[in-house]
């Protein structure tokens, strides 16, 4: 056999699956080949890992506490929230952001701009900018 057909077959050998005669092959290959051999070797480790891996040990506090828990049905954690806090609650939400969106608006309209409008100088009413400024002098023609 060679170590291309043996590491084909690890597999199958390392959970009982081959016929006799390959299994007897696969046995004597690696017996023989120290590459093959150590190649088995290590899927076996990791296979040994990977089982130790899925093995769950449950945290003890935990258990005791809904054990505790099932013994003793009185004790709860739970507030009993009356049907009128339920309503009640959202309302306030409302209203309160609704009275600051009002006092929002009212502070904002407290400022007010002088009535008094400053008249603009003579001067500056008689400038005609698209007279002074024409586009021939501007394109220097």
């Amino acid at each position: 056999m060679n170590c291309q057909l043996c590491q084909k077959e690890l597999d199958a050998y390392s959970e009982g699956k081959l016929p006799d005669d390959m299994k007897i092959q696969v046995q004597e290959h690696l017996q023989h080949c120290k590459d093959c051999a150590e190649i088995y070797n290590l899927q076996l480790l990791t296979q040994k890992i990977i089982n130790e891996e899925k093995v769950i040990s449950p945290d003890p506090y935990l258990t005791t506490n809904i054990m505790a828990q099932i013994e003793n049905p009185e004790v709860t954690d739970y507030k009993f929230i009356s049907p009128f806090t339920r309503v009640l609650r959202p309302a306030m939400i409302i209203t309160s952001l609704a009275a600051s969106i009002f006092l929002g608006i009212m502070i904002g309209n407290i400022y007010k701009p002088s009535a008094r409008v400053l008249p603009r100088p003579v001067e500056l009413a008689l400038i005609d900018d698209v007279a002074i400024e024409a586009v021939n002098v501007l394109s220097n023609e």
